[in-house]
């Protein structure tokens, strides 16, 4: 047999191995049964309120076709697919109802905490809910729920709140926030803040480290306090891969522009000073780098003190 043909057999072997391991992780993806247009309130669910029309779904890829240009971190956390459904009263209100299928429990947390601003009046909804203005997010098990509503009139605001409760009690139970949440201390953390992150494009968006060296993280979580102080937790899955990927990440930053190395301190840790001047500590914990932020150099120093 010449090599010519041997590379052809063994590259078809191989591209059949890889389309059967991802029908296998398709397959082994959790999934609701049947459309997610079962899980629309009927028209006589929510008093005073109907549908508008009929409802889309859109599923995997196609997700870029209804969210333009804001998919991406969707696709980051897990996205599976989504039901859109327009709803109008009778006094001539109207809201927009989402419900996004994840592919995880953990991935709606996430995206829930990504969507929120911490600024609303927190619910107890599914999962935890938060509404602010006319704008309402929850979640439950695998599933993320927005509402948008169009004013903030007393009509919106109720209908928003009687619409999301009817998705809530169809929608089915289980799920509950990851477990590196709870590694945050508890005391002085602001709830509201708390976001959770599986990658880069979630990371930059709460503190950006202008490079992609050493932030291959399992998944991260960030809290603010009430003395101002930020801290991120990125868990690598064992201590052998976060320092290796610490070890990469302060090479970066060691010779990044954007960030000079803190003087004059004694701490059994690692601080910059950045291009706003924030300082950021770094502490190893573990399987997870601790990254503490604030304006002053102690309190950096604290925040990554807390968790070690």
């Amino acid at each position: 047999m010449s090599p010519k043909v041997r590379r052809s057999r063994a590259w078809t072997v191989l591209l059949a191995l890889t389309l059967a391991l991802a029908w296998v992780a398709a397959a082994a993806a959790p999934r609701s049964e049947g459309p997610l247009r079962i899980f629309l309130p009927e028209d006589t669910a929510v008093p005073g309120w109907t549908r508008d029309g009929e409802p889309q779904e859109f599923e995997g890829e196609d997700l870029y076709i209804y969210i333009d240009g804001g998919a991406e971190i969707y696709e980051e956390y897990g996205f599976a697919r989504v039901v859109v459904q327009d709803y109008k009263s009778t006094a001539g209100k109207s809201i927009s109802l989402e419900i996004f299928e994840m592919k995880t429990a953990a991935a709606a947390f996430g995206m829930f905490t990504f969507k929120r601003s911490g600024q609303g009046k927190s619910l107890a909804l599914g999962g935890g809910g938060e509404l602010e203005a006319y704008y309402l997010n929850f979640w439950k098990g695998r599933f993320l729920v927005t509402l948008t509503g169009f004013d903030g009139s007393e009509g919106t605001v109720e209908g928003l709140l009687s619409i999301g409760r009817a998705v809530a009690a169809k929608l089915p139970n289980g799920g509950e926030a990851p477990g590196l949440v709870a590694a945050l201390p508890a005391e002085g953390l602001r709830p509201g803040s708390v976001k959770y992150l599986k990658g880069l494009l979630g990371l930059n968006n709460v503190y950006p480290f202008y490079t992609a060296r050493g932030l291959a993280f399992k998944d991260a979580v960030r809290g603010i306090y009430d003395s101002g102080e930020t801290l991120i937790l990125l868990d690598y899955g064992s201590a052998e891969a976060r320092h290796a990927a610490w070890l990469e990440l302060r090479r970066e930053l060691e010779r990044s522009e954007r960030f000079e190395p803190a003087k004059n301190y004694l701490a059994d840790a690692v601080a910059f000073k950045d291009g706003k001047g924030q300082y950021v500590a770094f502490g190893e914990a573990g399987a997870r780098l601790a990254v503490g932020i604030h304006s002053t150099l102690d309190w950096a120093l604290a925040t990554v003190a807390r968790v070690r």
